[in-house]
């Protein structure tokens, strides 16, 4: 990956599971790169290796559903000194969109790691704030690495959003 990178974080419904996946841009291809590799174990591993993640690479975000079983890490991520975007129904629906577009725009590049294969091969989808989110509950695979991903990639590409040029006019 070059340049920014964010991170989305999130719990299995089971909780015996945990994932941080990070989102940036390949060098090689320009296109989102996603990285299950950060972390995927045992959530009470995840504050810390954010905490580690947070320091190496500065990212421009770090995106917890708090509205879900993720949403135990709020304040144990604010404890290590992490403040972490917490995105409503609506960005959710965003984040799924834009991640379903980048899929079938060849937008998305993955590092072929069998937990997050296997969620997006079983993903299932729900309705959410008028539109479309993942459906984590009643998956046969753990949805943790999809909702990480697709939180990690809403957050990068509405940070390239407001960053860039014109975006802020007078």
């Amino acid at each position: 990956m070059s340049g920014e990178v964010a991170f989305g974080a999130a719990i299995s419904e089971d909780r015996r599971h945990a994932a941080v996946v990070a989102a940036g841009r390949s060098v090689q291809s320009g296109k989102v790169l996603i990285d299950l590799a950060p972390y995927y174990d045992h959530p009470r591993g995840v504050v810390a290796r954010l905490a580690e993640l947070y320091e190496r690479h500065d990212p421009v975000a770090v995106v917890v559903n708090a509205k879900a079983q993720s949403g135990t890490l709020i304040e144990p991520l604010k404890n290590a000194g992490i403040i972490a975007v917490e995105p409503t129904a609506e960005d959710v629906a965003v984040a799924h969109g834009q991640f379903l577009d980048l899929v079938n725009d060849g937008g998305l590049q993955h590092l072929e790691q069998p937990p997050l294969t296997a969620a997006v091969r079983a993903g299932q989808q729900r309705k959410l704030a008028g539109a479309m989110a993942w459906e984590p509950r009643g998956a046969a695979v753990d949805q943790s690495p999809l909702v990480a991903a697709t939180l990690a990639v809403w957050a990068l590409l509405r940070y390239e959003e407001l960053a860039s040029p014109g975006v802020w006019t007078i």
